[in-house]
């Protein structure tokens, strides 16, 4: 039974009540890829062979925001695995275990504040959909996703939180070169319209949210998702797009 992506309430329990799904944290650790904050869902596909685990990093956006980042892993079969919260300025190490097998995701939240994961060996990919968008906080490095064969056109749709809040987005096609680059304030939610190259199809391409040039617009607080033709992840690397993307169009 696939996961359903969708939101869920639980309680929360203490991260030293979770054993052996984690290790220790260590705030003296960098913080590595993408912030950020609210809620945002992350697809993983364990594989035997790798470490099975993740890293989960809690940053204090603002002093005036004390939300702790709360996350919850959720099983093949929807279930929930684990749940926790991390500290601000702290790390932990959340192990998936070897059994059920499939896809997991972990639900985040982390409120006002922030948060960034470094997924190590375990094949991971954010979730950005219309219903479950990716929200990112300042600069977003390159992430990647697959474009299905025989697609012609996609959107990859932003949202910018308040006024003179905004992006600049470069869209790169499997070649590394900008297809799109385009910025705006993006008050309401904006479509930015690709189209793609003959050969382009069936390959991963890949995207970067980058400070606006225009005067009086900067970056901060941005909702991004991939329209419906697209598989919805986004990944670091683009092995792991491609098998996403693979697995998603079959």
């Amino acid at each position: 039974m696939p996961i359903r992506f969708c939101r869920i309430s639980v309680v929360l329990v203490m991260v030293v009540g979770l054993g052996g799904l984690l290790g220790a944290s260590d705030s003296r650790m960098a913080a590595p890829g993408s912030m950020l904050r609210q809620t945002n869902y992350l697809a993983l596909l364990p594989a035997e062979d790798a470490s099975r685990e993740i890293v989960l990093w809690a940053e204090q956006y603002s002093p005036v925001y004390s939300d702790l980042l709360e996350f919850t892993l959720i099983g093949p079969d929807s279930s929930v695995l684990a749940t926790g919260e991390v500290a601000l300025g702290a790390n932990v190490k959340l192990t998936i275990p070897p059994t059920p097998e499939g896809l997991h995701a972990v639900e985040l939240n982390s409120g006002w504040n922030a948060c960034r994961i470094d997924p190590r060996t375990t094949v991971a990919a954010f979730v950005a959909r219309e219903a479950l968008p990716l929200h990112t906080a300042r600069a977003v490095p390159r992430l990647f996703f697959y474009v299905p064969g025989g697609l012609g056109r996609f959107s990859i749709w932003l949202a910018a939180e308040t006024p003179r809040e905004g992006a600049r987005i470069q869209i790169c096609g499997p070649d590394r070169q900008i297809v799109v680059e385009e910025e705006g304030d993006y008050d309401q939610p904006h479509a930015i319209r690709v189209a793609v190259p003959p050969g382009a199809a069936g390959a991963v391409w890949s995207l970067a949210l980058l400070a606006p040039r225009t005067p009086g617009l900067y970056l901060d607080d941005v909702r991004l998702w991939l329209d419906s033709g697209l598989p919805p992840y986004l990944t670091t690397r683009d092995d792991w797009a491609l098998l996403f993307g693979k697995r998603h169009s079959r």
